[in-house]
């Protein structure tokens, strides 16, 4: 490779190269013809690599705009050839240039100090260098005078123009700046403002030239002007960009209206090094609305303290990661300035956009991202290496010693960041990505969460302004709820709400207000999942990509490898590979071991896939499918709780049971499903086919698990539902059970007329279908009504008679459940003897059957016959028996009602500092199962006798 002589120098005879403008070549005085645009073109990319084989696909891909036609290639070979020919048009290398094939690509090889690019780093790096202002003034000057336009001014399109010389025009902005600089060390003030009015015109969002343009005019005695110019500054990137000044133009107009002495002085308000002279300082500005994250903050400055301990130090790798629109690159960008704040990383600051998860550019090379590096370290653009291995060598060796923080933003896989990382010394890496990087040796993974409630409500009063959220709290909060507490869609509703002075916040509620299908999704929320989600779905392969959008059906929340596998269609272990490897890309993150979630916005995203994506067929598959898994769940949970149980499941299920086993397992698998299995039904019943069949089985297979739960809403409502279906399809004998079922619920709920009014219609039902079992139960239910509506001849009557169709059939367990329900009767008439003979033989039955429920229930209602008859010791004892059976299987209602009954019990025993142990107990349970609200619930625990609640009072 040749060596560059002294600057500014090329070999003698040898062709000069312009990319500091239009393409241009010269040869002495001559100028060089060189072919069409796209000629033109492909000698910049050679030069700008020069000395390198570049590839074809690189040429290719830069030429035709990264999308390259089939004839690209041929075309290709056509134009290096009509080059070449402009290049040495007689052979013999007259202008000392060789442009030919090599190894998959092109090698362009001439002198790097013909490239006048080459020349113009040369020269600022010697300015970063050099001491003597005079000197570092001419030095800068004589670089930008290399410049004869835009860089690449004639490229054959705009797009290859942003891509190759984006590079160059920075470096340009900042030898301006250093220029600038000089020129001010120089008391050069004058001219100075001349020059930097003009630059502000064409950057008007670089606030380091406005910084530089107030100076020089206070500078030059001209403080009002320069007072002026930074309120300009603050109200064009407001209006335009939304964004406050940067602390460098709010430090320094608090400098000017102080007069500090210093500003007057050599000493320029913005040093060299801020503005590119010496070691880089390259991390974007910080955001001045950022708002939150106290506590993350904290941690992470506690991650970054070993880097910065002294001698011996290792650097510290930090993973920000987390779903898309959390506010990684922000979190970032603001710990990066708040650590160099605290002095820790104050001589190297570098930072490059990865892309990792770009729509219109591929993931950064990381050879490129390591020569941008060095070259901004101070290493020259020809002494770079080509090699990858080589470049993060040299890397290594530059920071080596030296205090660095590297931010890496949107990084795409841990091959792309390896490279990048520092070798040894006091340096901090933080990587921002949407993805896990597990597989990085040393790296700390630091994930990135929602915003909490306080902190959207903060954000929305940082951007719309303190007074509008002043008095409107909650109204904030519902905003919040509405953008999922998702950062990037908590501020683009905030600043829809500064660009409408007059809209109040309801105003804004009403255009975020979601339906359950996301149809009517808001802007905010479409742009967030659009443009932000867009991303990670295009980078999954397809078979996942079909996985993650049917997740988008689940009418549920939650998500488990059992519910991911019925909505996929696939196996149970590769739904479980799927949802890790979803975990991973932050699409779905898990609640607790097991169990995973989609964020709202993600949720309605997968399901506009699903909707767009999948044919209806497919969606109505997934759902019976997921169906069909729940419901095989809910009958082994029916079965385990209520083995007897045979009207409402079959005796033997069909399905896989999710590993139930136990009675507890059964309940807490119900409970903690409930809103899932409640939504799925929901949807199940709007859906043609055999799935509204299935909705309503799996109805009447909750109403065993679900007994006593607390949850008599829910189980009202869904039986409602089941009960409209079961008619709408004409099946008779479960219209009736759920009629019978929707009977019962009633009564547990004091709405006793309409217990009365279901149990009735599904009485004449499952006489009409001769249904004995069905008959039987219904006419115990209607026992257990009148007794609460105290019509308790008419309870007797109905319990007897459902009594003796039981002993008939020979159905235990309607005869075990008849003698219960008929003791509790006979004992609020008075005839107390033949109560107790009606608890024990129930009690009897259950044993027999080995119902533990049955057995339970039977014995505490005994307890409540013993109390009546004035037997308060014998009612402790049953009320005992039945407590830890109830525990066992977390029946926290009936565990009330028996702590209820053994207080009770105390107290005719006149015992009732115990008496009040178990009575607070009591109370302290149905407060948080919401069946005693808060308020209700301090009443009766300040009573020193409390009256006994209306829920107890009507079921015991």
């Amino acid at each position: 490779m040749a060596t560059l002589r002294r600057v500014g120098e090329s070999e003698a005879g040898s062709a000069r190269f312009g990319l500091l403008g239009p393409i241009e070549a010269w040869h002495g005085a001559e100028r060089l013809q060189l072919g069409r645009r796209r000629e033109r073109a492909l000698l910049a990319v050679l030069l700008l690599e020069a000395n390198k084989v570049v590839s074809v696909e690189r040429v290719m891909d830069l030429l035709w705009d990264g999308s390259p036609s089939e004839t690209a290639r041929a075309s290709l070979r056509s134009h290096v050839s009509r080059l070449r020919a402009c290049l040495d048009p007689a052979g013999g290398n007259r202008y000392g240039v060789r442009l030919g094939a090599r190894g998959g690509g092109y090698l362009l090889e001439t002198d790097p100090g013909a490239i006048d690019a080459n020349r113009f780093s040369a020269l600022v790096q010697q300015a970063r260098a050099t001491t003597d202002v005079t000197s570092r003034a001419r030095q800068l000057r004589a670089a930008l005078n290399l410049w004869r336009g835009p860089a690449l001014a004639d490229a054959s399109s705009d797009l290859l123009r942003r891509r190759l010389a984006t590079e160059l025009d920075e470096l340009r902005l900042i030898a301006i700046e250093l220029a600038v600089d000089a020129d001010l060390d120089r008391g050069r003030h004058e001219q100075v403002v001349a020059e930097v009015y003009r630059l502000v015109g064409d950057h008007p969002y670089r606030e380091g030239l406005w910084s530089r343009l107030a100076l020089a005019l206070y500078r030059a005695g001209r403080q009002g002007e320069a007072l002026q110019v930074l309120a300009q500054a603050r109200e064009r990137l407001s209006v335009e960009l939304g964004l406050d000044p940067g602390p460098e133009l709010r430090k320094l107009q608090h400098r000017i209206l102080t007069a500090d002495p210093e500003l007057s002085g050599a000493e320029p308000a913005v040093t060299a090094r801020s503005s590119g002279l010496g070691p880089p300082h390259q991390v974007p500005m910080d955001i001045p609305e950022f708002t939150g994250r106290d506590l993350e903050l904290t941690a992470l400055t506690a991650m970054a303290a070993p880097a910065v301990q002294g001698p011996g130090s290792s650097p510290v790798v930090c993973a920000i990661e987390g779903m898309a629109g959390v506010g990684k690159t922000r979190f970032a960008i603001h710990a990066a300035h708040d650590l160099v704040r605290r002095g820790w990383f104050d001589e190297v600051r570098l930072w490059a956009d990865l892309h990792g998860f770009d729509s219109k550019l591929d993931p950064a090379d990381p050879a490129a991202v390591l020569g941008a590096f060095l070259r901004q370290l101070g290493v020259p653009g020809w002494e770079v290496p080509e090699e990858l291995d080589a470049r993060a060598a040299l890397y290594r060796s530059q920071l080596d010693g030296r205090r660095a923080l590297v931010l890496l933003d949107n990084a795409a896989t841990e091959e792309q960041v390896r490279p990048l990382l520092p070798g040894s010394g006091s340096s901090l890496v933080l990587i921002t990505s949407r993805r896990r990087l597990s597989g990085l040796d040393g790296v700390q993974p630091f994930p990135l969460d929602l915003f909490t409630r306080p902190e959207t409500v903060a954000l929305l009063a940082r951007i719309a302004g303190p007074e509008r959220v002043a008095g409107h709290e909650e109204d904030a909060a519902r905003v919040a709820t509405l953008c999922g507490y998702l950062p990037m869609a908590i501020t683009l509703a905030a600043r829809r709400l500064r660009a409408h002075p007059t809209w109040a916040f309801t105003d804004l509620v009403s255009r975020l207000t979601v339906d359950a299908s996301g149809a009517d999704r808001p802007v905010e929320c479409r742009a967030v999942g659009e443009a932000s989600f867009n991303l990670s779905y295009d980078a999954l392969p397809p078979q996942r990509q079909r996985f993650f959008r049917l997740l988008g059906l689940n009418p549920g929340r939650q998500l488990t490898a059992r519910t991911a596998a019925a909505l996929s269609g696939l196996p149970l272990a590769d739904a479980d590979a799927h949802l890790e490897s979803l975990l991973d890309e932050y699409l779905v993150y898990e609640s607790q071991p097991g169990s995973y979630r989609m964020h709202d916005l993600v949720l309605a995203y997968a399901r506009d896939r699903a909707l767009a994506n999948e044919p209806e067929e497919a969606q109505y598959a997934a759902i019976q499918r997921l169906l069909e898994g729940y419901l095989a769940r809910a009958t082994q949970a029916t079965l385990l709780v209520h083995p007897t149980e045979s009207r409402r499941v079959a005796a033997t299920v069909d399905g896989e049971t999710g590993g139930l086993r136990t009675t507890t397992q059964a309940i807490e698998w119900t409970e903690n499903n409930l809103a899932d299995l409640v939504a799925t039904v929901r949807r199940a019943v709007e859906l043609p086919g055999d799935a509204p069949v299935l909705a309503v089985r799996l109805v009447l297979a909750l109403y065993r698990p679900l007994a006593n739960r607390g949850h008599s809403r829910e189980r009202i409502a869904l039986n409602e539902l089941a009960a409209e279906v079961a008619h709408r399809i004409g099946d008779r004998r479960v219209q009736a059970q759920v009629l019978e079922d929707l009977g019962a619920l009633c009564g547990q709920v004091g709405r006793l007329e309409d217990a009365v009014r279901h149990t009735e219609q599904a009485l004449a039902i499952w006489r009409e279908t001769g249904n004995d079992v069905g008959e039987a139960g219904c006419l115990t239910g209607l026992g257990i009504t009148f007794r609460q509506l105290e019509r308790l001849d008419e309870a007797v009557v109905c319990l007897r008679e459902g009594l003796a169709i039981n002993r008939r059939i020979a159905h235990i367990p309607g005869e075990a459940s008849a003698l219960n329900h008929l003791g509790l009767a006979l004992q609020a008439t008075g005839r107390y003897d033949e109560a107790i003979t009606c608890g024990k033989h129930s009690i009897a039955g259950y044993r027999r059957l080995g119902d533990r429920t049955g057995e339970a229930i039977a014995l505490a209602n005994l307890g409540w016959i013993y109390q009546r008859s004035r037997l308060p010791s014998l009612a402790i004892d049953c009320h005992q028996a039945a407590l830890p059976l109830f525990r066992d299987w977390g029946d926290r209602y009936n565990e009330s009602e028996q702590q209820w009954g053994i207080g009770q019990a105390f107290h005719a025993l006149g015992e009732d500092d115990q008496a009040r142990t178990h009575w607070c107990e009591a109370i302290r349970i149905l407060r948080d199962l919401g069946v005693l609200r808060p308020a209700q619930a301090e009443v009766l625990l300040g009573q020193s006798v409390p009256d006994t609640p209306e829920i107890i009072r009507l079921n015991s």
